[in-house]
């Protein structure tokens, strides 16, 4: 990789080109500064982009890094007697009001809004997985855990996103179109910031 060798010309063009991708990762997820959460991620990566695995990759490493400046800000906002668990903790249940996602139809607003209501490592997992297309070694390395365990976790993001928007959406007909077009939404999201 010209970055990690010093080429710095190429690491301008690897952070033009993830920009964008790192401002959605904290667009949904958080009511603080997102420029700033998107400047604190750039600088982690580069002082340490000598430790960058050639086999997860430049995203993956980035993404890792951002999920981390995210889950310190979210920490930052719980109250000092609570404990961050992402496990179980939601960016609705933390009371966060993200506000910078538009969606452009009501399907789309309710499934931002059950993404809201996941547990954050599963939210994370999703958003990943069909906002930004990162698979494979990326997203293990995204999120910093073994390959079975992040099939298992796209697993329970997806079943617990179902119920989720099962619980928001009273229509029937609005919950089907909801919940079959997740890949096609994704791809609408998408196109959408990239015309923002």
């Amino acid at each position: 990789m010209a970055w990690r060798a010093g080429d710095r010309a190429a690491g301008g063009v690897l952070f033009d080109r993830y920009f964008e991708s790192v401002r959605r990762f904290f667009v949904n997820k958080t009511d603080a500064d997102v420029e700033d959460l998107v400047q604190q991620t750039f600088l982690a990566c580069a002082n340490a982009r000598d430790r960058i695995q050639q086999a997860a990759g430049f995203r993956g490493y980035l993404f890792g890094i951002a999920r981390s400046k995210l889950v310190d800000s979210l920490r930052a906002h719980v109250r000092r007697t609570e404990v961050l668990d992402t496990e179980r903790d939601s960016i609705a249940s933390l009371g966060m009001t993200p506000s910078g996602m538009l969606a452009s139809s009501e399907d789309q607003e309710l499934l931002l809004q059950a993404l809201r209501h996941l547990p954050l490592d599963l939210q994370i997992a999703v958003e990943l997985y069909y906002f930004e297309n990162v698979r494979g070694t990326e997203l293990v390395e995204a999120l910093g855990i073994p390959p079975g365990t992040v099939r298992s976790r796209l697993r329970r993001g997806i079943e617990k996103l179902h119920e989720q928007v099962e619980r928001l959406i009273r229509a029937p007909e609005l919950r089907k179109q909801t919940l079959t077009t997740l890949d096609a939404w994704a791809e609408q999201i998408r196109e959408q910031w990239r015309d923002a």
